[in-house]
């Protein structure tokens, strides 16, 4: 049952988002969505939170290396915004993409990285070679590839969805690629669960 107007529900946004002046317009389903999620270490809602803070140009604010936000196209979500937020369990996606998307299969990154560090080492002693080599092999291929797309700004994750009305942003879930496979499927849920707190969004 919606709680809009209810002090536990107010309470409970202002907990969420830390009392940020954003707080009225975050829906309440995103909220519950961050709050158990985070409790059950599900979502990490500080990730949501900093890319909200990044939107809203909160002081606290700070670069986190995911993609700029985007409106989304077409005729069924074309209203909406989503901007990526980046998470530890979006690390093995992101390393994919590093090393074997189409542009690094192109452009030969993962030869090249191979070949600086084979070619980089010149200690004699075979085992301490095979240490060094495989060290910086790690560290090249986890570290590097993450640092290497958050210094481009193309870390990639999930969506948080909004919606921009009179200037400003109304926070209405979360969302993540495959789910756009089915646009109106999304629209739907986004409706039902978001439309009677911000109805300007869906007339």
């Amino acid at each position: 049952m919606p709680l809009l107007h209810r002090y536990e529900a107010l309470l409970l946004k202002k907990d969420v988002t830390l009392a940020q002046a954003y707080w009225p317009r975050m829906s309440e389903y995103l909220t519950l969505r961050l709050h158990n999620g985070s409790l059950l270490r599900r979502i990490n809602k500080f990730s949501v939170l900093d890319e909200i803070a990044l939107l809203e140009k909160t002081p606290t604010s700070r670069p986190t290396g995911t993609k700029a936000a985007q409106k989304f196209r077409g005729p069924v979500l074309g209203r909406f915004w989503h901007k990526h937020y980046f998470d530890a369990y979006h690390l093995p996606q992101n390393i994919h993409n590093k090393w074997f998307g189409d542009y690094a299969k192109k452009q030969g990154l993962l030869r090249e990285m191979f070949r600086e560090i084979l070619l980089g080492e010149d200690d004699v002693d075979m085992e301490k070679y095979r240490e060094a080599v495989s060290n910086r092999i790690s560290h090249s291929f986890v570290y590097g590839g993450i640092e290497a797309r958050k210094k481009r700004g193309a870390l990639t994750g999930e969506w948080l969805i909004y919606y921009v009305h009179n200037g400003l942003n109304y926070y209405l879930d979360l969302a993540n690629h495959k789910e756009l496979s089915d646009q109106q499927r999304l629209y739907n849920r986004l409706k039902d669960d978001c439309a009677w707190e911000f109805p300007f969004a869906f007339d």
